[in-house]
């Protein structure tokens, strides 16, 4: 079940957390939700009362917060994060972003107001941090459907159907069902009517990307490479692949017009082995854990939609880019948007 079905109601539990630990440096603290469709994120106001005067705090809260999150969730020099666990790393990557701070529930804090200042570090609770449910067109398995949905909308307005979504993604039509239901059944929906019209794409790309991060590289392990034939990124720019090899991260945004000067080249390789066989021997490539050539296997059995410049859906090549983790790719991340967003 989304959590955006129990943002009514009583407050959720890590928020409530977060606000009690607060309560416990003296602080008083309030949650006031606003009406938004973020999925499974919600905005609100965080109200802390310091006991001389009262600072209000726009403010965005997750159950769990990667590093895609952290560059895809609405955010500004004024909104905080709320969230289970925030890191030395991940409260680092707030910074990079320019985020106003933070609150977690194990009572880490960055939060800035006038007349006040909070800044707690190092605080663990007992236990790991909660693993946020994940439905069916968040798991390994349903990952590459809701893939080719959200790629198949982009591109031509409509979604395909199960029986031809299954042949693309290389599951089982089972799956493909199960997906197609859970999406129906979220509330609010994701698809509606008898045509499956997809309702909100820019949510579902949202948690798509955000469910894909979290699952790399366990998902879909990658190998490395270096090469007896490209010695620099930039020598794969114009180079054709063998069928079933598709460019992406920071490679493919240079191909299709990016200002970017890209660090390393990822490929997504079907499931063929034919394919890995010639792209290693077109490339002369060599095992070399510290190689620039990055092998993936690709989430498709068949291409969703039609490929530009060999390269991968526009939707897997924002995700990539938000992959490598540096706030230099955020802004050509979001270049590789939907087109109706």
């Amino acid at each position: 079940m989304s959590i955006i079905e129990h943002w009514t109601g009583r407050i959720p539990a890590f928020i409530t957390r977060a606000l009690e630990a607060l309560a416990g440096v003296g602080l008083r603290a309030d949650w006031s939700a606003l009406t938004s469709d973020l999925g499974r994120a919600a905005s609100g106001t965080l109200i802390v009362d310091d006991g001389h005067s009262t600072h209000e705090f726009p403010a965005i809260a997750q159950a769990s917060a990667s590093a895609a999150d952290i560059a895809l969730l609405p955010h500004d020099e004024q909104t905080i994060l709320i969230t289970d666990r925030v890191s030395q790393v991940r409260a680092q990557q707030l910074a990079d972003r320019g985020r106003g701070g933070y609150l977690d529930s194990a009572g880490n804090a960055s939060l800035r107001g006038e007349g006040m200042i909070v800044e707690i570090a190092g605080q663990c609770k007992p236990g790991s941090a909660p693993t946020p449910a994940t439905t069916a067109p968040f798991t390994r398995a349903g990952l590459p459907v809701t893939f080719a949905l959200l790629a198949a909308h982009d591109l031509h307005g409509t979604i395909p159907t199960q029986r031809a979504t299954a042949e693309s993604s290389g599951v089982s039509l089972g799956t493909v069902n199960r997906v197609f239901r859970a999406l129906r059944e979220r509330t609010p929906p994701f698809l509606e009517g008898r045509h499956n019209d997809l309702t909100r794409p820019d949510v579902l790309e949202r948690e798509w990307i955000s469910a894909y991060s979290a699952q790399q590289p366990a998902a879909w392990p990658e190998e490395r490479f270096t090469s007896g034939v490209w010695t620099i990124p930039e020598g794969l720019l114009n180079i054709p692949l063998p069928e079933g090899a598709l460019f992406s991260s920071e490679v493919a945004a240079a191909r299709l017009g990016a200002s970017i000067r890209p660090a390393s080249v990822l490929i997504h390789v079907d499931g063929d082995d034919r394919t890995r066989k010639e792209l290693i021997r077109h490339g002369r490539l060599r095992r070399d854990e510290t190689g620039m050539i990055r092998l993936r296997p690709a989430l498709w059995r068949i291409p969703p939609v039609p490929t530009e410049g060999q390269t991968v859906p526009r939707l897997l090549i924002r995700a990539d880019l938000l992959l490598e983790d540096d706030p230099r790719t955020d802004e050509i991340s979001a270049e590789f948007r939907g087109n109706d967003r």
